[in-house]
């Protein structure tokens, strides 16, 4: 739950990196008033979410000191380099959470269960600036993906994996993944990962997506839904273009 709050405060705030104003009478970009006011709220939230779960004043504390309240900091509004800050530390404060629930499961014996897309990934693709793609739906089918794996949603897993492979293929000057499969200028390595998620995926995916209802089901389980590596290969590529 936690981790889910403080990913909506790092979206909201990366919101907000598009919308700076620059007033005719000055050369300073600024927030309007209604995105300072949320600014600071986020601040608050996220300080509470990481006082409360982790007790870590490298990530908390500065968040404060971002507020502009007497005693703490001195800006306002926030320029962008700060509210990129801002982001950084809530992204560092929800790394060393998760971190911290594989510890705990750890400790208690459980198993470690890896997300489907490393949050490394995710966070490098977030951290791109493109001005010709805006990857905001890539990162949230991503983000969704790891919350469908981390609750067994298998067909919703392979569902939304065969969904990112069709969003991508312009970043690559493809019209269809078919394209980036076969036509890509790659190594061989690369694109046997790519057809295999053409192939294999994709009619994995259409069965789950397209199968009419029978007397009998078999549920499927994780290793049928599992093209992990092979989407890293193409998450990567994506970093490697437009970073």
């Amino acid at each position: 739950m936690y981790e889910q709050e403080l990913e909506k405060i790092t979206e909201a705030l990366r919101e907000m990196e598009g919308r700076f104003e620059r007033p005719a009478t000055s050369n300073t970009p600024h927030l309007s008033s209604v995105d300072r006011a949320s600014f600071k709220r986020l601040m608050f939230e996220a300080k509470g979410i990481l006082d409360t779960t982790l007790g870590l004043h490298d990530f908390g504390a500065p968040l404060i000191m971002m507020t502009n309240l007497p005693g703490y900091g001195v800006f306002n509004p926030p320029q962008p380099e700060q509210l990129q800050e801002a982001i950084g530390l809530v992204e560092g404060g929800l790394n060393q959470l998760r971190r911290k629930g594989h510890q705990a499961n750890k400790l208690q014996g459980l198993p470690y269960k890896p997300t489907y897309v490393d949050p490394i990934r995710i966070f490098q693709l977030r951290s791109v600036k493109s001005e010709k793609w805006d990857l905001k739906r890539l990162v949230r089918l991503l983000e969704e993906l790891n919350s469908a794996h981390e609750n067994e949603l298998h067909m919703a897993s392979a569902m939304l994996v065969r969904a990112i492979v069709d969003h991508v293929p312009p970043i690559f000057n493809a019209k269809n993944f078919a394209e980036v499969a076969n036509n890509y200028q790659a190594s061989r390595s690369f694109s046997e990962q790519m057809k295999q998620l053409e192939t294999s995926l994709r009619k994995i995916a259409d069965m789950h997506l397209h199968q009419h209802i029978r007397k009998a089901e078999v549920l499927p389980l994780a290793p049928q839904v599992d093209f992990r590596a092979a989407l890293d290969v193409l998450l990567s590529e994506v970093v490697r273009l437009l970073q």
